[in-house]
Parts: C-alpha cells; structure tokens; sequence
C-alpha cells in the first residue's frame, strides 16, 4: 500500500507498505532533485533477519547500518530506483485514456457519503476502475483494480491541493551520495 500526496511536479509525502523491508515514510522535493525515505522499525528488523540468514558477517553489517539509519532519513537522488514510480502521478494515470475512447460509465455508487461515477477502461473487467465526483467539478477520487499483475488502491482525496514537502532537519538525515551508499546493502 501507497499512501502519498503527490502533484504533477513531483512532489510528494506520505508512508508505503510494500511489503518485507519496504515499509516507511518518503518525502520527495522536485525542485531539489532529491528523496528521503525513513523505513519503519520493522523494515529495519527485517533488513536485519535477512543479512543474519546469509551469515554473521552480513548480519554484523546490517545490525551496524540499520542502527545507523532508524529514525533518520535515507537523502537519494529523486531518480532512485528505490522510489521509481510512488510519486509519479502522471504514471498512476498513465492508463487512463486522455481522449476518453473504450471508457465505460457504470452506475453511480456512494462511497463515505459522496456520490461517484465509476469508469472502467477499454480493458472491460480487467484493470482498474476509476471514480470519478459525480456532483460538483469531475475530478478524479479515486482508482482501484489490476495493474500490472498487482492489486492496487489510489486515493485522491486531496486533489488539486499543494503538497507542502520540506526537507527533514539535516541532523535526522544520512545522505546517500555523500558516502552512505552502501548503508543497507549487506
């Protein structure tokens, strides 16, 4: 699960959940070219069980670099592929048919007391169904379905809002391109 504000410029904030060590907080600042990702106390203790299996060697490096890095922000570039699409918006909308063309309008349904629209694409019951306002400015609230082989749920619930991403203070960083490289890797 993916839990982000994100804006058309790359900006971003929010948590993920994608399973065994991949579980935490990101930041991401376009206009600075950079990411941050904090990963949760139970990534870290799984990052740390994983080096312990390959043998004590591993398991003495990662206990080292995950002590490093809880509590603290990993700084990467913000092309890492650590982060390549949780904060893409035009990627997350990439399926949607820009000219409309295949889209099929289903009955309206309420969901937390707003009514919406659900469009499914060309793709007929594969895929992703999209909700859509039906009362007000037709924006976008939220996606759910198949994509790529994976069961996935966007929210819009901000849409349109800014995203206010700030850098955390430098003393919760460790920053990757200046010798932090190798921080998890065992």
């Amino acid at each position: 699960m993916i839990s982000v504000h994100a804006d058309r410029d790359g900006n971003c904030t929010g948590s993920f959940d994608l399973g065994p060590m991949q579980r935490g907080e990101i930041i991401r600042i376009a206009g600075e070219g950079v990411s941050y990702i904090r990963y949760t106390d139970t990534a870290l203790a799984e990052m740390r069980a994983a080096a312990a299996r390959r043998g004590p060697e591993a398991a003495a490096r990662a206990d080292e670099r995950t002590a490093r890095a809880r509590g603290r922000y990993l700084k990467l570039p913000a092309i890492s592929a650590a982060l390549k699409d949780q904060c893409d918006l035009d990627k997350a909308l990439s399926t949607v048919p820009r000219n409309g063309a295949g889209v099929q309008r289903q009955p309206v349904v309420e969901h937390a007391g707003e009514r919406l629209i659900p469009l499914r694409g060309p793709e007929g019951d594969e895929g992703l169904t999209m909700y859509v306002a039906a009362q007000g400015q037709p924006y976008i609230r939220s996606m759910e379905g198949a994509f790529r082989g994976s069961e996935i749920s966007i929210s819009f619930a901000q849409y349109g809002e800014p995203v206010k991403a700030a850098a955390p203070p430098t003393d919760a960083v460790v920053d990757m391109e200046r010798g932090g490289e190798e921080l998890l890797g065992a």
